[in-house]
């Protein structure tokens, strides 16, 4: 499956399986860079395989579209998007 920057996918594998994360880039070769802003800052996003991940789906924030336009983004503010994510999938 073909992911994209700003896109929100969970891990299915290691320690951080079931975690949210946000892809910041997409490299060649199938591996994605992904933060959470917690675990995984933006400044060192985490780089796992495509075939790790799943999406959980494509959502408009304001720090969404910061990435998508590679504006700088803080870690408060990816995991405030994070968190909203997390409760509009829980409702």
């Amino acid at each position: 499956m073909g992911y994209q920057k700003a896109q929100i996918v969970r891990a299915l594998r290691g320690r951080d399986s079931g975690c949210l994360f946000c892809v910041m880039d997409v490299e060649e070769g199938g591996w994605l860079l992904l933060a959470d802003g917690k675990r995984r800052r933006v400044d060192r996003p985490k780089r796992k395989r495509d075939k790790h991940v799943s999406a959980a789906g494509d959502w408009n924030h304001p720090v969404m579209e910061k990435v998508r336009t590679g504006q700088p983004v803080r870690d408060r503010e990816l995991r405030a998007a994070l968190a909203a994510f997390r409760e509009e999938m829980e409702v």
